[in-house]
């Protein structure tokens, strides 16, 4: 009877620290889709901000 004890032990430690490592894993996608999206946000807002004030001068001299 020790030896199925120590076997249903062992099985909990075993799933415990599995379902820690799905919500580990979940937390760290959650974390980069995030940090994705504000990644997106920062760089649309910038190239959308230096189209609005400035006009670009194209000038027709090539080289020096």
């Amino acid at each position: 009877m020790i030896k199925l004890a120590e076997i249903d032990l062992g099985s909990a430690l075993l799933s415990t620290f599995i379902l820690i490592g799905f919500i580990a894993t979940a937390f760290v996608f959650v974390r980069l889709t995030i940090i994705g999206i504000n990644y997106i946000k920062i760089n649309y807002s910038k190239e959308e901000g230096e189209g609005k004030g400035k006009k670009e001068i194209k000038s027709e001299s090539k080289g020096f």
